[in-house]
């Protein structure tokens, strides 16, 4: 019997869906993609099923660009509870330690800021999808079981505290990839001789995109299939904003497209420095990303097949 679900729709775009609590990252993808009937649909850096707020998900040809935004700085909100740290590192896990925040001031945790902004290093917590031996660590920490992890350089641009009325304070932190938040909240609180853990977490921005965008997934559902809701899609250009940037004619954009390395003239070589660049067409629609030697030769390195293509 021939199945009544209509085909999948070929559709692109990136949607700032503000995914809601208790929601895996994969599983509010699967739930986007399933309210847009895409053929293919990404995210781009997961959140803990307790963190919320801006998780961008790429919709088909957009998903070419999603491992750039995976390396993107972010920025987050976090609440943190003193005087108690878990097991997992939020209010998810078991009390392991405890300490009595009742003399810590918001001006010692505040002079403790210096010693994290920068080039840092973390060590991964257990609870997270790093893998050993091809075991997540997370199943190994379930299974009650604890491995070495080694320390990994993060960068941390800016850290303000938001908020401070014991035993709880608030905090912004804009980061680079791969900081986990978490152990940047229990270091924190180590450094002023405390012990702490995430109570609330959300995201607020992964570059280029910030807060004001998102949608949430009720919004969503209540659209309309089709245009009312394809109307909250961002364009794929979008998540290249504010790269060095080059358009290009129609022969060069067909040679870029099959593959060529090509030179571009002395005066666009002139404005382009070495390094990853989006490419345009004259009508100004992201063709794809290339590489410029910044000397006048531009080879592609990732390239859309459609939307944003010229004809």
């Amino acid at each position: 019997m021939a199945s009544s679900r209509p085909p999948r729709r070929s559709i692109d775009g990136i949607l700032l869906l503000d995914k809601p609590l208790g929601l895996s990252s994969n599983a509010a993808l699967q739930v986007v993609k399933g309210l847009y009937n895409a053929a293919k649909a990404g995210h781009t850096g997961s959140l803990d099923p307790l963190a919320t707020g801006l998780l961008p998900i790429c919709l088909g040809e957009s998903t070419k660009l999603s491992a750039y935004l995976l390396d993107a700085n972010k920025r987050y909100r976090a609440r943190v509870r003193l005087g108690v740290r878990t097991s997992t590192g939020d209010a998810e896990g078991e009390a392991v330690a405890s300490s009595d925040p009742g003399g810590l001031s918001r001006e010692r945790l505040e002079a403790a800021i210096p010693q994290f902004l920068g080039a840092i290093t973390q060590v991964p917590p257990m609870y997270s999808a790093l893998k050993r031996e091809g075991q997540p660590l997370y199943a190994l920490a379930r299974a009650g079981i604890e491995v070495e992890r080694a320390a990994r350089p993060v960068q941390i641009h800016a850290l303000t505290v938001l908020s401070f009325d014991l035993p709880y304070f608030e905090f912004e932190v804009s980061c680079s990839k791969g900081t986990y938040v978490r152990t940047l909240a229990e270091d924190w609180a180590a450094a002023v001789g405390q012990q702490a853990h995430l109570a609330a977490l959300r995201r607020s921005g992964v570059e280029p995109f910030d807060s004001g965008a998102m949608v949430n997934l009720e919004r969503l559902r209540e659209l309309e299939a089709g245009a009312p809701r394809d109307a909250l899609l961002l364009s794929p250009a979008a998540a290249l904003r504010g790269w060095p940037a080059l358009t290009v004619e129609m022969d060069l954009a067909r040679r870029l497209a099959q593959g060529q390395t090509v030179r571009v003239a002395p005066a666009a070589a002139g404005l382009i420095a070495s390094g990853l660049i989006a490419v345009y067409d004259l009508q100004q629609r992201l063709l794809g990303i290339a590489e410029s030697d910044g000397a006048g030769l531009v080879a592609p390195r990732r390239w859309l097949q459609r939307a944003e293509n010229p004809a």
